[in-house]
């Protein structure tokens, strides 16, 4: 798998993530619906970062930035504590 398709893979795992706990978030307490929308700001800043390594041929993982990596995994780790915090409460 290329670098490329390796970043756009986590983009989709993580859109996807975000949109089964955005089905579920009625379910959440105030303090976890408040976490998810925290989260959901920092994922629309990535997407906004991701832009252009999607856009272009050829990108390699060094050019995508550590800001951008440590962003991604800030964000899968905010969606994974949601996640089980929805699973304890249902």
């Amino acid at each position: 798998m290329t670098d490329r398709a390796h970043w756009m893979n986590d983009v989709t795992s993580v859109r996807q993530m975000r949109d089964e706990l955005r089905l579920k978030a009625t379910l959440l307490q105030a303090d976890l619906r408040d976490q998810l929308e925290r989260l959901e700001h920092e994922f629309v800043k990535l997407e906004h970062e991701l832009k252009p390594v999607g856009d272009a041929v050829g990108t390699t993982a060094k050019e995508i930035g550590t800001s951008t990596v440590d962003l991604a995994k800030t964000l899968r780790a905010g969606y994974a504590r949601i996640r089980d915090a929805v699973k304890a409460a249902v």
